[in-house]
């Protein structure tokens, strides 16, 4: 190649680039969040401030409720269609995220927040290697475990039929080894299963369980928080690297303002969300601490077996040993 041929190849490259930096970008965000919810909401004014905070450079059009399930979701965000998801279980695409859904790990939010803070490089690292970007965390309360029956120790548990994820195959023989009967469902058919009777024990946090009306079939829910309902914003690497620098700034100082809204606003949400349920016939059982103090032991020596088997062992140990520290600063 003459040195002319290589300055006009430069150039037009150059060219390009610029071209594609000046380009408005439109980032397409799937999830299975309800459309209307408070979540969906905030993210369509997540939507309206990047848009609004980079002139129109970028512009984000939020599809809620638009996939069945988690798993398709996952599927259709590594073919970049979505460009971006919220991932309410991120563990579809990396296991390391498994290690803030066991249950009695954290007693709470802050405890939480600040192991989430100290893994997060753990868990950026973990999204890259699929492809992936993160963008922020989001808070929806704490997952309880509401029956159609009352239930007030751990073996009442097992005798009901407990919803599980469909396709989430680690979790399903986890159940059924500790003597749990459970039930592998999308989340579009937990309603139909426990109005059939198929199911008629799920975990949820209060708020999706009032608003998808879940709670009218099974009016019961322990009083024992089982674990931060924690998801994660992500959008493609490809996509990402589309955005200029300056923009990348501006959409992560937006994500992370969605954020500290949710971690904000989600504690009286739930209260509120159990307080409604209550006046329409919902029955919150309370345990004393010795029956809570059972529980949690009981499940803790459960859940031991997550290590190296649906948690990498350094990322347990990691997590273990900074929630350890934030518990002795305390």
């Amino acid at each position: 190649m003459n040195f002319r041929s290589l300055v006009i190849g430069s150039a037009v490259s150059l060219a390009s680039v610029t071209l594609l930096a000046q380009r408005p970008q439109t980032i397409q965000l799937g999830s299975i969040l309800p459309v209307n919810s408070v979540y969906d909401r905030g993210l369509k004014q997540m939507a309206a401030d990047i848009q609004r905070d980079t002139d129109g450079r970028v512009r984000v059009r939020v599809q809620s409720g638009g996939a069945t399930s988690e798993a398709t979701l996952a599927r259709r965000l590594r073919a970049g269609r979505p460009q971006a998801a919220v991932l309410v279980q991120p563990s579809e695409v990396a296991e390391a995220f498994n290690v803030l859904g066991v249950p009695f790990f954290f007693e709470s939010l802050d405890e939480a927040f600040h192991v989430v803070e100290k893994l997060t490089p753990t868990f950026e690292e973990a999204l890259a290697d699929e492809g992936l970007v993160l963008l922020n965390y989001g808070f929806g309360g704490w997952l309880h475990f509401f029956t159609a029956d009352r239930v007030e120790t751990l073996e009442q548990l097992k005798e009901t039929k407990i919803f599980t994820t469909a396709g989430d195959e680690e979790m399903l023989q986890w159940y059924k080894q500790n003597g749990f009967d459970p039930e592998p469902l999308a989340v579009t058919d937990v309603l139909l299963g426990l109005s059939t009777g198929l199911i008629n024990a799920y975990p949820s946090p209060p708020y999706t369980a009032l608003l998808l009306g879940w709670y009218d079939e099974a009016p019961f829910m322990v009083d024992v928080p089982l674990a931060p309902f924690l998801g994660v914003t992500v959008v493609t690497e490809r996509a990402w690297g589309r955005i200029s620098d300056e923009d990348q700034q501006l959409i992560r100082a937006s994500a992370k303002r969605f954020e500290d809204t949710l971690r904000r606003d989600a504690p009286a949400q739930e209260r509120s969300s159990i307080d409604e349920m209550k006046a329409r016939g919902l029955t919150v059982v309370e345990l004393d601490e010795g029956v809570k103090a059972s529980f949690r032991q009981t499940a803790d020596r459960m859940t031991a077996s997550w290590r190296g088997t649906m948690i990498p062992p350094d990322v347990y140990d990691l997590a273990v040993r900074e929630r350890d520290a934030f518990r002795a600063s305390r």
